[in-house]
């Protein structure tokens, strides 16, 4: 594997599957189907937006990306690649163009022109801080994975988080605006939670895990995704403070990754493996559960991938990445009801 594919798929979550083709042509331009009846969709970016898909990688089949040359698996970026402003009005999203990718922030409601947010080569994902001043994205430079901050609304300077050598990916911002949450790759799907401290300068590692999801309220506790020994990814909460560490969600055969927790602090939003069962087709969804391990809801049915959802500053809708509705599979925005 070369030292670019190793490096990518430090970033990416992998499930072991079967290698069946997929059993039924469907037609990706329906918007939903029958399982997902009665719930709203609504298409926020259109095709001329070029959301990125990191050249057909976002996700996609591997073999051996995990080490085992016999395995054929499903990957997926688990970094968020959206992310919604704190007032709900603005969305940000990674546009690939001309060989790069970067942060582009356009209206929520469908329509409208996209603003550049990020002039660089190879943009990764995206946060909001939570006095939405403040873009932290995750990028590729001189071979190495880093987190970055960028004003939400105008000007270009960057500021560095990262050092530069070491992959660090997935950066979020506490709510005092102090603190900086991301994930360290420390070799093939071995990944740990650390923080930056923007007053002291200081680096701090906590424990394992990736995709850190903050608390509001809470300076110790966060949620986050971990591998297992069977490479398939599972969600937990973990306490600093206390060491008390909880799976919250785990599924032998399935992996779920990017938790990200509702506006009343009840449910959290992940990235699930799935295969449709009648096309067959091995595929990403969206699931809901409670944040005490129950109610675990698949949300989206479609064969296209969906993932990296986020929550409407009401709780009440979901922003997402899907090629639903795009007979090319093209990846788009799109936002759905929440009423469970």
């Amino acid at each position: 594997m070369s030292t670019t594919k190793l490096l990518l798929a430090t970033a990416l979550v992998s499930l072991m599957y079967g290698t069946a083709e997929a059993k039924v042509k469907f037609d990706y331009s329906l918007v939903f189907v029958p399982e997902e009846g009665g719930v709203k969709f609504e298409k926020i970016t259109e095709d001329a937006d070029v959301v990125a898909d990191y050249n057909g990688g976002i996700v996609g089949k591997a073999v051996g990306i995990f080490g085992s040359g016999k395995t054929s698996v499903i990957d997926w970026w688990v970094i968020p690649q959206i992310a919604i402003s704190p007032d709900g009005t603005k969305v940000a999203y990674i546009n690939e163009k001309n060989k790069t990718t970067n942060v582009m922030v356009k209206n929520s409601s469908k329509g409208g022109a996209s603003t550049q947010r990020t002039f660089r080569t190879n943009v990764e994902g995206v946060s909001w801080s939570s006095d939405g001043n403040t873009l932290c994205f995750t990028e590729v430079r001189s071979g190495h994975h880093g987190v970055y901050l960028v004003a939400a609304d105008q000007g270009t300077v960057v500021t560095q988080v990262s050092n530069g050598t070491d992959n660090d990916f997935g950066g979020v911002i506490s709510n005092d605006g102090n603190t900086i949450y991301f994930h360290r790759g420390e070799g093939m799907a071995s990944y740990s939670l650390w923080s930056y401290d923007r007053q002291s300068n200081l680096f701090s590692n906590y424990s394992r895990g990736m995709t850190a999801c903050l608390i509001p309220g809470s300076r110790n506790t966060i949620y986050c995704a971990r591998f297992t020994d069977r490479k398939e990814s599972e969600i937990w909460r973990v306490n600093f403070e206390t060491g008390v560490e909880e799976v919250i969600l785990t599924q032998p055969g399935k992996s779920f990754t990017t938790p990200q927790l509702s506006p009343d602090g009840q449910w959290l939003l992940v990235t699930g493996s799935s295969v449709s069962e009648k096309e067959g087709i091995q595929n990403t969804d969206i699931f809901a559960v409670r944040t005490d391990g129950t109610r675990l809801t698949q949300l989206t049915y479609h064969p296209g991938n969906d993932l990296s959802a986020v929550w409407s500053p009401d709780g009440r809708s979901i922003y997402f990445l899907s090629q639903r509705g795009s007979v090319d599979k093209k990846y788009n925005v799109w936002k759905m009801d929440f009423s469970l």
